[in-house]
């Protein structure tokens, strides 16, 4: 039921970001999603271990997957699976750069930590 509850949050999320991304108005520097505030941040551990968390899986889902896809594949922005610098990500998380905002101020320097942890771990 966890796992269920989970998918639907992270695809209604999914479904907002992909809607600020694609929208012409407005800034494009406001990501929109609560990521902290997600159902799923509250279980600490995801399924298998190995430092990812449901948090950064939910984080991901609604600030990046909307460009990158919920795999990392890419789309709107670049394919992030074969990235293995958690330095770069947090960088590029934070400053933005190309067609990227950035993150700083929207996501804690935890979160983005975590995010960049969660993608260079091949998104586990």
């Amino acid at each position: 039921m966890r796992r269920v509850l989970t998918a639907m949050v992270i695809a209604t999320l999914l479904v907002l970001v992909v809607a600020a991304c694609g929208s012409s108005g407005g800034s494009a520097q406001t990501p929109a999603s609560t990521p902290a505030s997600t159902p799923a941040a509250a279980d600490t551990s995801a399924p298998g271990g190995g430092g990812a968390t449901n948090e950064s899986a939910a984080i991901f889902a609604s600030n990046c997957a909307g460009c990158h896809s919920l795999d990392g594949s890419g789309g709107t922005g670049p394919n992030l699976q074969s990235e293995d610098s958690v330095d770069k990500v947090v960088a590029q998380v934070t400053n933005g750069g190309a067609n990227m905002p950035p993150f700083e101020g929207q996501l804690s320097t935890a979160e983005i930590q975590s995010v960049a942890e969660y993608v260079t771990n091949g998104f586990k």
